[in-house]
């Protein structure tokens, strides 16, 4: 195991730990923080197509999100995985009860199950944001995920498949999950924007 691997490993761990602390009311009250600062962005209510995270414990919580969005007519996409695979596609969401439908899967994360073929964004063409979960945030928005290099991989295959359109990458943060310093290798890709319930942190107010 390379050193920035293991600095990463160390950091999971060290994160679970803060986050087991953190209190089902604490989530909820950072979620609608952080709720009201996204849809009262510039770019959420610009955005038509969005690619949003189906949270779990020890995340911002995005069923609001997801709610507001299609309330809103806008495209949501999210993710859908399947054990040992290591790719992860992006679907269109049809509806709210398709959503409240959705079963608990793979580390207890709701999504729909690949026999429903659930329309593809690669199918309609380019999303213009996404909402990435982490384990940690820094500063300077760069993510530390959860080990599976799902989303650096889905980054990466977005740009791929549509090379002259770019989303906005945005993380979405507990105050716990903001820390200083997150080790990084080449394949890690820096977000545009991360979210938490204090200020917005912006990667010009970071120095870069």
């Amino acid at each position: 195991m390379s050193a920035t691997k293991e600095m990463k490993a160390e950091l999971r761990q060290l994160m679970k730990k803060v986050l087991d602390k953190v209190s089902v009311e604490e989530t909820k009250d950072q979620s609608e923080a952080v709720f009201r600062k996204f849809v009262d962005s510039k770019w959420f209510r610009e955005s038509k197509r969005l690619s949003v995270y189906v949270s779990t414990t020890g995340e911002i919580q995005t069923d609001s999100i997801i709610k507001k969005s299609l309330e809103m007519g806008k495209e949501v996409f999210i993710p859908q995985f399947t054990k040992g695979s290591i790719v992860m596609e992006m679907v269109r969401l049809p509806d709210q009860k398709s959503f409240d439908d959705l079963p608990s899967t793979l580390w207890g994360i709701r999504q729909p199950d690949p026999k429903w073929k659930w329309e593809s964004y690669r199918v309609t063409g380019p999303l213009d944001l996404i909402l990435a979960p982490g384990v940690a945030f820094s500063p300077s928005c760069l993510r530390c995920g959860h080990g599976k290099g799902y989303y650096d991989r889905f980054f990466s295959t977005h740009h791929s498949n549509f090379p002259s359109d770019s989303p906005l990458k945005v993380g979405l943060a507990l105050r716990q999950q903001i820390i200083q310093t997150i080790p990084v290798s080449e394949t890690d890709v820096q977000l545009d924007d991360v979210i938490y319930e204090g200020d917005l942190i912006l990667p010009n107010q970071a120095g870069l």
